[in-house]
């Protein structure tokens, strides 16, 4: 498990304060993962900036409404 419930509300509210929209977190069978529901550009590049401060790599998917991140 890479996040706990207070590393998600942390995040949840950065993006929350900055960029108005609503992270959902994922945590099931098949691993953890995040959606957005409006993934600018803007905030993929915060996204990528803030994680590897956490020693954390992030991935997004092709379609642009969801990413998961791995330890580096």
């Amino acid at each position: 498990m890479i996040f706990n419930h207070f590393a998600v509300a942390e995040l949840k509210k950065k993006i929350l304060e900055l960029f108005s929209v609503e992270v959902h977190f994922h945590d099931g069978c098949g691993g953890q993962y995040f959606t957005v529901d409006a993934l600018t550009d803007e905030m993929k590049v915060f996204l990528t900036e803030y994680f590897p401060e956490r020693k954390l790599k992030v991935y997004f998917s092709e379609s642009g409404d969801s990413f998961n991140v791995e330890e580096i």
